[in-house]
């Protein structure tokens, strides 16, 4: 059953949400079937930083309910944690959906940071986040 939207209805920030959330569903269901002919080279702090990253990653899509999707996903998602834990890879190579995919999580996550507000009290978690904002950044910048 399909409902139409009145686009009269939402404000343009609703509106860009929405888009972004279809851009990420076509993203998700190429997640796995590309080919990995794309290569990110990751130091080692990166390295761990994304290890951690994955961990909040597959947290986040074990709770949805799309069960044929997130088995693509979350093969992915070992994928990258396996050859990130490797100590003699320096590379993750990944297809252009996969990378994409990624970004657009890593985008996400920051812009979720920086909209972030703090009372004035709160001094100490807003450098804990503007440090976090910072590696989210680095490794944001590996995938460019």
């Amino acid at each position: 059953m399909k409902t139409r939207i009145n686009p009269n209805a939402f404000n343009p920030m609703e509106m860009n949400q929405m888009s972004s959330m279809m851009g990420m569903m076509s993203s998700l269901q190429k997640i796995g079937k590309g080919k990995r002919k794309y290569s990110v080279s990751l130091d080692k702090s990166s390295k761990k930083f994304l290890v951690k990253f994955i961990d909040e990653v597959k947290k986040q899509f074990s709770g949805s309910a799309m069960a044929d999707q997130n088995k693509q996903i979350y093969d992915f998602l070992v994928y990258v944690k396996e050859v990130a834990e490797k100590k003699e890879s320096t590379e993750l190579k990944v297809s252009f959906e996969e990378e994409e995919f990624l970004k657009r999580m890593l985008k996400d996550s920051l812009r979720g940071m920086e909209g972030m507000e703090f009372q004035w009290y709160q001094f100490i978690k807003k450098r804990m986040v503007k440090m976090l904002s910072g590696q989210y950044r680095d490794l944001l910048a590996k995938f460019k």
